[in-house]
This record gives C-alpha cells, sequence and structure tokens, in this order.
C-alpha cells in the first residue's frame, strides 16, 4: 500500500507542477490574468500534495518527527486551504468577468480567521472536521455564486460567453459535496477506518478532494498548452492579422474605413472576430472592461449590427461580396 501511494503523490506532483508551469509560461506570453490565477492555484495544490507527501514519508524519518508533524504540516495546510479559496474566488469571477472587489475581501474573511485558528489547535475531531470542510463550504458557494449570474442575467450575449463554464462548475458543486461528505465520514470515524479498515491511506489524503483536484489540473495543462500554441494557429491562419498583435493602417481594411471606425475600434473589433470575451480584451488592451463594451457598442452602432454575431455575419458577407474573405 505504500508504495501505492508513495507514486500516487508523485504522479499528483508532476501534474500539477506541469499545469502550473504551462499556465505561468502562457501568463508571461500573452499577460492574461486568468492564465496565471491557475498556474499560482497549481502550484498550490503542488505544495499542498508535496506537504502531505512529506507527511506520508519523512515522518517515519527521526529528524522529522514531532515538531515537523505539528509546526509544519498544519502551518503549510492552513496556508494553502486560504489560497486555494482564495484564487477559487478569484477565478469565479474573472470567469464571471468581473473584477474582484472589497466585498469578496470581506467574503473572505470568515475563511481566513477559523482557518488560522482551528489550524493552530491541536483539536477535537470537531474541530479538525471544521478546518477541513469550511473549504468546500466555500467552494460549493462559488459554484452558487456562478450560477446564479448565469439564472438571472438578462443579457444573452453574456450568459452565451460564461455558458462555456457550465459543466467546470458543476463537477466543482459535485465534488464539493464528495470532499465534503468524505471528510466527515472519515474524521468521526477516524479509528474505525484506519484500525479495522486497515485504509491508512486516509489519514493524509480525501481521495475525492485529489481527483478533483488532478481534473482541474488536466484541464489547466489544455488551457497552458492552447495557449501557448495560440500564436502559431494564428500565424498559420489567413489573411486578417490585425489587432494588438499587428498594427495595420486602416486604409488596407476595406470594412474599416467604410464605416468609419477608429483605431481603437478597430482593435476591438478583431478581437471581436476572434470572440474573446470582453474581459480578455481589456487585458490584451490594457483597458477596462466598460470602456471595450463602449467601443465594442460604437462597432455596432456604426455597421448597425445587434450583436457579435450579426456583426461577423457581416463582415464575412462585405468581403465575400468583395472577392476576398479575410475573416480569421
Amino acid at each position: 500500500m505504500s508504495t501505492i501511494i508513495f507514486i500516487f503523490d508523485i504522479v499528483l506532483i508532476i501534474i500539477f507542477a506541469c499545469s502550473g508551469t504551462l499556465n505561468v509560461t502562457a501568463y508571461y506570453k500573452h499577460k492574461h490574468v486568468r492564465d496565471l490565477e491557475t498556474g499560482v492555484l497549481m502550484f498550490f495544490y503542488c505544495l499542498n500534495s508535496m506537504i502531505i507527501f512529506m507527511s506520508d514519508f519523512l515522518l517515519k524519518v527521526p529528524l522529522f518527527e514531532g515538531a515537523y508533524h505539528v509546526l509544519t504540516y498544519f502551518g503549510v495546510k492552513v496556508i494553502c486551504g486560504i489560497a486555494i479559496s482564495a484564487l477559487y474566488l478569484c477565478l469565479t469571477s474573472s470567469f464571471l468577468e468581473k473584477k474582484i472587489g472589497f466585498l469578496h475581501a470581506i467574503v473572505m474573511m470568515p475563511l481566513i480567521c477559523v482557518t488560522v485558528y482551528v489550524g493552530s489547535l491541536n483539536g477535537s475531531a470537531t474541530q479538525h472536521w471544521i478546518f477541513y470542510t469550511i473549504r468546500q463550504i466555500y467552494l460549493a458557494g462559488y459554484v452558487l455564486y456562478y450560477f446564479i449570474y448565469y439564472a438571472y442575467s438578462k443579457d444573452r450575449e453574456y450568459q452565451m460567453r460564461i455558458s462555456k463554464y457550465r459543466s467546470l462548475f458543476l463537477v466543482g458543486g459535485i465534488f464539493a459535496v464528495l470532499v465534503f461528505v468524505e471528510d466527515s465520514t472519515v474524521i468521526f470515524n477516524f479509528q474505525y477506518v484506519v484500525n479495522i479498515l486497515d485504509l491508512k491511506v486516509f489519514t493524509e489524503h480525501n481521495l475525492s478532494e485529489d481527483i478533483f483536484f488532478a481534473i482541474l489540473a488536466i484541464i489547466g495543462v489544455k488551457n497552458g498548452f492552447s495557449q501557448l500554441t495560440q500564436n502559431i494557429e494564428q500565424a498559420e491562419a489567413t489573411p486578417c492579422k490585425a489587432g494588438p498583435e499587428k498594427e495595420v493602417p486602416l486604409e488596407e481594411e476595406p470594412f474599416i474605413t467604410a464605416y468609419g471606425l477608429s483605431n481603437r475600434q478597430r482593435d476591438v473589433l478583431f478581437l471581436l472576430m476572434k470572440d474573446w470575451t470582453y474581459q480578455k480584451m481589456a487585458e490584451e488592451l490594457g483597458l477596462s472592461v466598460g470602456t471595450v463594451k463602449f467601443h465594442a457598442h460604437g462597432i455596432y452602432e456604426k455597421t448597425d449590427s445587434r450583436n457579435r454575431s450579426e456583426l461577423i455575419h457581416k463582415y464575412k458577407e462585405f468581403y465575400e461580396s468583395r472577392g476576398q474573405n479575410q475573416l480569421t
């Protein structure tokens, strides 16, 4: 069993490290904050797994026994727990195209206070249960936060943009319940689980949480790899390469001159063509989301388009009628 746990720990650490490295590298390449948030989250997953790995194997070494377990283990657990929940909040707000504000900081305060206080105690089963399960309550809260915005938004275009994340948040909600149930069962029946069932793997691991982390890490690897290969795909595509990556004189774009679009509207136009979110456009252009929406609304007005789909259709028709469709 110890060999299986050893391999399991190592595999998790490798996956988290790869996902974190890919996403942080993608951030340095494209400067998308979401990539950085994902990369840092993965590194905290990695740190959390490393501290469990040390507990599983280093505690057998006399040098680390005692002081390591009491001080290092719970200290790092506290840091990881708070950081992971805070990054979940940042990513949820990013997916919803919302800015992190003062209210979000207030929401995090109970988690921080309870985790720090309980984590410093050599406490009862109830205190350990609170320490481990409060994060799942917050995770479930973030899932609810997403679905409330999705269900009650009256902006159909906004709903369509955030709908791509429904499955991700659904998985998060399911695993929040599974981790909560597993923690509750194991903590309050610890001696039965370890001694009678001889499942020592549960002494440090939560299997449901490990699976959830691994799923998010695999998604992170896919996202990071996709971001890093984005420029290659764009270079292979045809002819439209305007936007922030390459400045093209207005006179070289008949669609822009025909509808009298400004330089900034041109930049926003080509990101609209790529189906980027307003949040991603704002990060790329160094503008606020509100300013990007203002320019997008100006484009819709000048081109007499009601939404992005109609704008893209009109753009394609314009060049098809000229025999030179330039849509990427």
